[in-house]
């Protein structure tokens, strides 16, 4: 199935992307190089265990930052 994606982290990409029917978004993440530790997704909106599967839709993936 296609997904649409923005990476939102210093800036914006935008792609779309096929995966599989069974894929997680821990799949998705790591098809595309990104680590889930420092990352939030959000589909349609509302974020997302990493465990779900992924469904058709919009996701965004925002990059989180912390510090002291």
């Amino acid at each position: 199935m296609k997904v649409n994606v923005k990476i939102l982290s210093g800036g914006v990409k935008e792609k779309t992307m096929e995966v599989c029917g069974d894929s997680t978004y821990e799949d998705m993440l790591e098809s595309l190089n990104i680590n889930p530790e420092i990352v939030i997704v959000f589909r349609n909106g509302n974020p997302v265990p990493l465990d779900e599967k992924v469904s058709q839709d919009n996701v965004d993936i925002i990059k989180v930052v912390t510090g002291g």
